[in-house]
């Protein structure tokens, strides 16, 4: 009987562990909401589009302060950052989920510390 190694796929953004799922976790959702804004004036459901990860990659990130009001601002932070992808190009929209997973760590440091 032949064995057959699975051979896992270069990562997307070149990290290693944790930090690559939910950097594509998060591109995923940046994504989403910004198929759902271009879909609402249409008439389109956006609940196709939006696959609302914020607590999975919250929870990823090691973050342990999830209360409603941190996720509130999340949302907005989300819905903010999601006007500035360009879903035409992917290695924009890598750099900005980049910037955008560090603007989340920056800030969480900044609440916590309070």
């Amino acid at each position: 009987m032949k064995k057959y190694t699975l051979n896992r796929p270069h990562s997307l953004f070149r990290f290693c562990g944790n930090t690559d799922i939910v950097l594509f976790l998060l591109q995923k959702e940046l994504k989403g909401v910004k198929v759902s804004h271009l879909c609402t004036p249409l008439g389109i459901s956006s609940d196709f589009f939006y696959p609302n990860l914020g607590t999975l990659i919250l929870s990823l990130m090691d973050l342990p302060y999830r209360s409603e009001s941190f996720m509130a601002w999340y949302e907005k932070k989300l819905q903010k950052w999601s006007a500035k992808v360009d879903l035409e190009n992917n290695s924009a929209t890598a750099e900005l989920t980049l910037d955008f997973y560090h603007y989340l760590k920056k800030k969480f440091k900044n609440v916590s510390k309070d």
